[in-house]
C-alpha cells in the first residue's frame, strides 16, 4: 500500500459507537502523514446521525448509509471501494462481518494490493463457566497472544463446547479472509472503561451495567461470589491500539503485523475481579447519597438476567460477560510499539465517571 502514491482508502464501521467513535477521532488526529490526508469513510445508519459527523469532522469523514447490519448487498459494496476495514459494530453478526471481507477480496481482485480486515472481538470468547461449570479451564489460566494458539483454542472451542455468537463472527472472519486472500487481524478486548471521545456513545457496557443495576436497586449487585478475574483497557489507550495497526498498514504495508490464524491479539492493560467492580461502583453510589451503605448483593444468574442487562441477554452470555475467568497477556501490542498509559488511576476514577454520565443522563 506504502508503494503507490494513492491515499489509503479506509472504511469505519460503528462510527456512532463507543469503541468506533474514539478511534475515529484518533484516526483524524493521527500526525501520521500518511493519515493526515485520508478521508475516513464511515459506514452508518441514520442521515441525522450522518450530517452530525460531517458538521464536525467535514471532508475527512465521508458517510455511507446502509439499512443495517442485514444489508448485506451494501455492506460488501462499500468494502469493495476500500483498502482497510475497521470493523467496530455488533462483534456477534457473523454475516455481516463475512461480507465486509468479501468486499476487500473484490478491491484485492481489482488493484491487486493486498487488504486488511481489522476486526473488534471480546476476550468473553475465552472465559469459563465458574458458576454452573460448563466449561472449567485450569486454575489461573492465561492466554499470551505471542506464545498462544489462540485460534486453534477457539475453533475446538466452537465444536466441543458449541458456537458463541462473537467467537462464531470471529473465526468466520479469520476463516473467510485466508479463503479470499485478505488479511485480517482480530483485536480482542477485556472490559473496556472510560468516557470515550466519540461524538455519540461514550460510555462502555460491563460497568455501566453495574452502575444502573445499582441506582434501579438502591444496593450494589455482582453475580455469583465475583471472583473471576479478567483484565482491562481504557477505551483511548485501545483506539491507540488499532491507530498502531492502520499506521503499519498505510505507511509499511503491514509488515510486521500478524494475520490470519496468527492475527488475534489483546489489549489488556490491567486486571480486577468482578467483586471489585462491584465495590467500586457501590462506593461511588454510596459517596454520591444515591445508596444507602458499601454492601455487594450476589446474585444467582436468573436474577443477573432480570436486574442487571434487563433481559437482554441470556444466562450463557450474562455468566461469561460478568462472571467468568478470562485472562490474557497482550503482547504482540506492546511488541509493536503500544504504550498504553492509562493505569490504575484512571481505572478507579471510570466508576466514578460512569455514575456522573447515568446520572446526567437521567435528569
Amino acid at each position: 500500500m506504502s508503494s503507490t502514491n494513492t491515499p489509503p482508502k479506509i472504511l469505519l464501521t460503528g462510527a456512532t459507537g463507543y469503541i468506533g467513535g474514539t478511534i475515529l477521532t484518533h484516526l483524524l488526529n493521527s500526525s501520521s502523514p500518511a493519515l493526515s490526508s485520508a478521508t475516513i469513510t464511515c459506514l452508518m445508519r441514520g442521515a441525522d446521525r450522518a450530517a452530525i459527523l460531517t458538521s464536525a469532522y467535514g471532508s475527512r469523514v465521508r458517510p455511507v448509509l446502509y439499512k443495517d447490519l442485514d444489508d448485506i448487498e451494501a455492506t460488501t459494496a462499500a468494502a469493495a471501494e476500500h483498502d482497510i476495514v475497521i470493523n467496530t459494530t455488533l462483534g456477534y453478526h457473523p454475516a455481516s462481518a463475512v461480507a465486509l471481507v468479501r468486499g476487500l477480496a473484490q478491491r484485492k481482485a481489482v488493484t491487486g494490493r493486498d487488504v486488511w480486515m481489522i476486526f473488534t472481538s471480546g476476550t468473553s470468547n475465552l472465559g469459563d463457566r465458574p458458576i454452573t461449570k460448563a466449561w472449567v479451564e485450569p486454575e489461573g489460566r492465561e492466554f499470551d497472544d505471542a506464545k498462544d494458539d489462540v485460534y486453534g483454542y477457539e475453533k475446538d472451542r466452537e465444536v466441543r463446547e458449541g458456537p458463541y455468537h462473537q467467537r462464531t463472527a470471529e473465526m468466520a472472519v479469520v476463516d473467510t479472509g485466508l479463503e479470499l486472500g485478505v488479511k485480517t487481524l482480530v483485536i480482542m478486548s477485556p472490559t473496556i472503561f472510560g468516557i470515550g471521545t466519540g461524538l455519540f456513545n461514550k460510555i462502555s457496557s460491563q460497568i455501566p451495567a453495574h452502575v444502573r443495576a445499582t441506582l434501579k436497586n438502591k444496593r450494589a449487585v455482582v453475580l455469583g461470589e465475583g471472583k473471576g478475574v479478567w483484565d482491562h483497557v481504557h477505551v483511548e489507550d485501545l483506539a491507540e491500539l488499532y491507530l498502531i495497526a492502520v499506521k503499519r498498514i498505510v505507511e509499511n504495508g503491514g509488515e510486521g503485523l500478524p494475520s490470519g490464524k496468527k492475527g488475534i491479539i489483546f489489549s489488556g492493560n490491567g486486571r480486577h475481579t468482578w467483586l471489585e467492580v462491584a465495590q467500586g461502583v457501590a462506593d461511588a453510589c454510596f459517596e454520591e447519597g444515591k445508596i444507602p451503605d458499601r454492601q455487594v448483593q450476589s446474585l444467582s444468574i436468573p436474577e443477573a438476567v432480570s436486574t442487571m442487562l434487563e433481559g437482554l441477554a441470556d444466562e450463557r452470555v450474562i455468566e461469561l460477560a460478568i462472571s467468568s475467568n478470562s485472562r490474557t497477556v497482550s503482547t504482540v501490542g506492546r511488541s509493536l510499539g503500544w504504550k498504553p498509559t492509562r493505569g490504575e488511576e484512571a481505572w478507579k476514577n471510570a466508576f466514578r465517571e460512569d455514575l456522573k454520565f447515568e446520572l446526567e443522563k437521567q435528569k
